[in-house]
């Protein structure tokens, strides 16, 4: 054995062992008790209900479980430890001569087992150090999987953005000028030709609308394909809620919504391309309204935090390459909407998904958003609310501090 494994030996563990035997108990107790270098806390109890509840009250490094106990037998034990509380380490302690059954539990979760009457102090403290290295070494393979995953989907998705994005700036400048063009016409037809016939401009009209809503589609096309050309600046976030809420007043009138604001004054300018995220934040409300019933409540606020503070806080180190200690700012869109249906929450940011297609909409904003963000190095997270509707969070690094 190196100097490193013997220095991780004696390193005092807070161990729990859950048997009900009382004369194994004891057995392990004295073991445990034996050097003062081998454990810091050592606590026992002789049922599984016993030990969820002191695991409730208290953080332990591994649990010596047996798996004949009174309220609880064989593996289900393990199962309900392990997706109670996924970080701790767990030791199997069986019976004699119950070898297959040690190296059973290995499959559903154990990190190590033993056989009782077959080890002693040392092997007893060797075998726990053991195990919670195992765990904290397969805590670790998650995370880097998890990584390797992600990193795998993002270069996917980004292939088929640029593609996609490729597609739709082709097709946005091949409709662009025949659009231009029928516009042109309407509008000289407009001018140039008095007729009081209520159906020739009613159809004039609809003709003009008609190029419009095509327009805005061509313009969600070049947005898409253009998502990497921002031009930053030092910018206070809660103007750009400011201009952002002056802007689609009329729509928030229209559909007699209430918008109850609450910015937090101490966040600092920092550098974004306001007119983007100004874009970002029009769509993130506008589909928020177009979900809420007349008199609901559009709650929007800011606020500073650090990365660790946040809900989110393991994803978005995991995934963004954040620090605990980073400074964010969050935006905050909450409605009192109908939600997304949980078999939509993964694909909202899907490229030409959307649930509004009868209406007109070609499932881009919510895309053409999420890149718009992410180009910042920032994040944008969506939700359904506990009670009803959805809750978004824009999140964004600050980074000139």
């Amino acid at each position: 054995m190196n100097k490193t494994s013997e220095k991780k030996l004696k390193i005092p563990l807070r161990v729990l062992v859950v048997e009900d035997n009382n004369v194994d108990r004891r057995v392990l107790e004295a073991m445990l008790q034996e050097s003062s270098d081998s454990t810091s806390n050592l606590v026992t109890t002789n049922s599984l209900s016993q030990a969820l509840k002191v695991l409730e009250n208290a953080t332990f490094d591994v649990v010596v479980l047996d798996l004949n106990l009174p309220d609880s037998h064989g593996e289900n034990s393990l199962h309900i430890l392990n997706q109670k509380f996924p970080q701790m380490a767990i030791v199997i302690n069986t019976g004699a001569y119950q070898d297959d059954l040690g190296l059973k539990t290995l499959h559903f979760g154990a990190q190590d087992f033993l056989v009782k009457g077959r080890y002693n102090a040392y092997t007893l403290n060797k075998v726990l150090h053991y195990a919670v290295e195992r765990k904290i070494l397969e805590h670790e393979l998650k995370l880097t999987y998890s990584r390797l995953e992600e990193t795998q989907n993002y270069l996917i998705q980004a292939e088929k953005m640029k593609v996609v994005g490729g597609l739709a700036s082709g097709v946005a400048h091949e409709v662009k000028n025949p659009l231009a063009t029928i516009l042109y016409g309407v509008t000289f037809l407009k001018n140039n030709i008095s007729i009081d016939n209520p159906d020739y401009k009613f159809v004039l009209e609809n003709i003009t609308e008609a190029i419009d809503r095509a327009t805005l589609i061509i313009n969600d096309l070049l947005d898409f394909s253009n998502l990497t050309r921002i031009k930053t600046e030092l910018t206070n976030i809660n103007t750009v809620i400011d201009r952002t809420l002056l802007l689609i007043k009329h729509d928030i009138d229209k559909h007699h919504i209430k918008v109850d604001k609450t910015l937090e004054q101490s966040i600092p300018d920092f550098s974004i391309d306001a007119n983007r995220i100004i874009q970002v934040l029009i769509n993130l409300i506008l589909n928020s309204i177009q979900a809420m019933e007349p008199d609901h409540t559009l709650t929007v606020s800011t606020r500073l935090n650090y990365v660790k503070d946040h809900p989110e806080a393991e994803y978005l180190q995991l995934n963004k390459n954040y620090h605990p200690q980073d400074h964010i700012a969050i935006i905050q869109i909450d409605d009192e909407g109908c939600g997304i249906p949980e078999q939509d929450l993964n694909r909202v940011f899907d490229p030409f998904f959307t649930s509004k297609r009868a209406k007109g909409g070609i499932g881009l904003g919510l895309s053409v958003s999420k890149n718009i963000v992410e180009t910042h190095g920032g994040q944008l997270l969506i939700r359904n609310r506990e009670g009803k509707g959805t809750s978004v969070n824009l999140i964004l690094k600050i980074n000139n501090q």
